[in-house]
């Protein structure tokens, strides 16, 4: 009579298979979700006013601060201080945009007409600008500067277009930041001529509103 013998082999329990089933799940869901949050993140825009009035709520009711400063917020208070004279004026305006802080002055207060030089008083005025960006600690802020005119042409030796002088305005206001102090690459200088007028240069009938170009005859400084 042969004896049987008896094969003792570890079987897994079908039931720990079954349980182990949730851990797939578990990895796909949390998968989806990192790939659904880089997406939300490649196409998103921060908003440096909105981050910073969100922060500054949270710190007033969190911990009971009602007087938050925020760096953005700084600075455009001092700009504000420093150019008073030149808003009232209206030479100037300064705002909180989506990116960042926007200095617009008018073309009359930094240049004679045609002309790409930096007169004394514009001087004072970008020396209060770099003074304020440089009061703030531990912030690199960047400056764009855009120089845009209006659609009178110009033709000289010097500037045979409104691309040369809206460029050229725009890059002697970065050399002259230069030198009170603020690191190139922390600068840009860009010139659009008359391609982003505020309004418009002439009215229905083609002529010339001469109280429009003055207002798109402007240097742009966007802090950020």
């Amino acid at each position: 009579m042969g004896i049987r013998k008896h094969h003792n082999r570890h079987r897994v329990p079908e039931h720990e298979g079954v349980e182990e089933d949730w851990l797939m799940s578990y990895a796909d869901m949390v998968t989806l979700l990192m790939a659904f949050f880089l997406a939300m993140l490649s196409v998103s825009h921060v908003d440096p006013v909105l981050f910073e009035q969100m922060k500054k709520g949270l710190r007033s009711d969190i911990g009971k601060d009602k007087d938050v400063k925020t760096p953005l917020g700084e600075i455009k208070h001092d700009l504000d201080s420093l150019l008073a004279d030149q808003r009232k004026r209206g030479e100037v305006n300064i705002d909180l945009g989506r990116d960042g802080i926007i200095v617009e002055f008018s073309s009359s207060a930094i240049y004679d007409p045609g002309k790409a030089d930096i007169g004394p008083s514009a001087r004072a005025n970008m020396d209060k600008v770099a003074d304020a960006i440089q009061r703030i600690e531990y912030y690199k802020f960047a400056v764009d500067i855009e120089g845009h005119t209006d659609n009178i042409p110009i033709n000289t030796l010097q500037f045979p277009s409104n691309w040369e002088l809206s460029v050229s305005r725009a890059t002697n206001i970065v050399k002259y930041l230069i030198g009170k102090g603020i690191p190139s690459e922390r600068l840009k200088a860009a010139g659009y001529a008359d391609t982003k007028p505020k309004v418009p240069n002439v009215d229905g009938d083609g002529k010339p509103i001469s109280s429009n170009q003055a207002k798109n005859r402007r240097i742009v400084l966007k802090i950020h």
